[in-house]
């Protein structure tokens, strides 16, 4: 009885797990934006690897600070779908794997719910992304004023099926990320006392600390895997219809070997430093105003079971 009532109880809140994730993806796309530019910059140049800090140079020539942020609104504001979807998503689909185990959430379960997170979030994400992407790309620079005169034009030259460019990537890279990165996350913090491999902090920044520590050196060992899916992603997303036609950029895995033919494998990881702190940075924050947010609302994940 007692079970079926916290059951009731929690779930005559699941809209606070909605208003959670839209929280977390707000105070997330604010503090990784910078990060977010730099990696796309570094990604669709298909020249010689830029440097980081002749590219912070060259961004702030632009358009000082406020040019790290442009792009910055489908971003900001793609994110609050994004993570109201992945995080929902891991909640939901945790609490049932809970539920057909038990009231433990296995490893396998764990991994699990995150890669079916990384499904509602790249659906969710995929038409932000587009715009962001064409913002950000230098040689678009001039051809869109701001983000609702790109969203117009590539609607009106391109049809509504370009806000779709680049979602096989898109999964991908987020399937693979997210099943790795909250899978790991789990094990390394299980959120039952004393069931995490790290012991309990009873000190609260302390913990956070840590978690924003680990949590960064999850996010870079998942980017170790889903990097080149990335670039492929902001590949098709930044190019005219005509341009991905002529690079023969179709389909995700036929695309990762012509440009690792190309430009040589280490294309496939341009980008990576301000991607993985992007992620493990940003996820981390996300996920951990999340969790608090969840709290705040009177929602006890630990009673989740």
């Amino acid at each position: 009885m007692t079970s079926d009532r916290q059951d009731r109880h929690q779930g005559s809140k699941s809209q606070y797990v909605f208003i959670s994730g839209a929280i977390s993806g707000i105070v997330e796309g604010l503090s990784i934006q910078p990060l977010e530019l730099l990696k796309t910059r570094f990604q669709i140049n298909p020249g010689q690897p830029l440097r980081l800090l002749p590219t912070v140079r060259e961004v702030l020539r632009e358009g000082g600070v406020l040019q790290f942020y442009r792009g910055g609104l489908p971003e900001i504001v793609g994110l609050i779908p994004r993570a109201t979807a992945a995080l929902s998503t891991l909640e939901f689909s945790q609490r049932q794997l809970r539920r057909s185990s038990g009231g433990v959430l296995s490893p396998g379960g764990a991994y699990l719910s995150g890669a079916l997170s990384g499904v509602s979030e790249g659906i969710a994400f995929a038409p932000f992304q587009v715009i962001k992407v064409r913002l950000m790309a230098k040689e678009h620079l001039g051809r869109y004023r701001n983000t609702w005169d790109c969203l117009a034009k590539v609607v009106r030259q391109e049809g509504v099926l370009a806000l779709t460019t680049g979602l096989g990537p898109t999964l991908w890279r987020n399937c693979v990320w997210n099943s790795l990165y909250y899978g790991t996350m789990h094990q390394l913090e299980d959120p039952r006392e004393g069931m995490g491999l790290l012991p309990a902090i009873e000190n609260p920044v302390l913990a956070a600390a840590r978690t924003i520590l680990v949590g960064t050196a999850v996010g870079m060992m998942a980017t170790c895997f889903n990097a080149p899916f990335d670039v492929v992603k902001s590949r098709f997303q930044a190019l005219l219809p005509e341009d991905r036609v002529a690079r023969g950029y179709r389909f995700t895995l036929p695309a990762l070997a012509s440009i690792a033919s190309r430009e040589g494998p280490a294309a496939l990881y341009k980008g990576f430093v301000p991607k993985a702190l992007r992620l493990g940075i940003g996820q981390t924050i996300g996920l951990m105003v999340f969790q608090r947010s969840l709290k705040a609302f009177g929602i006890d994940r630990e009673q989740q079971t």
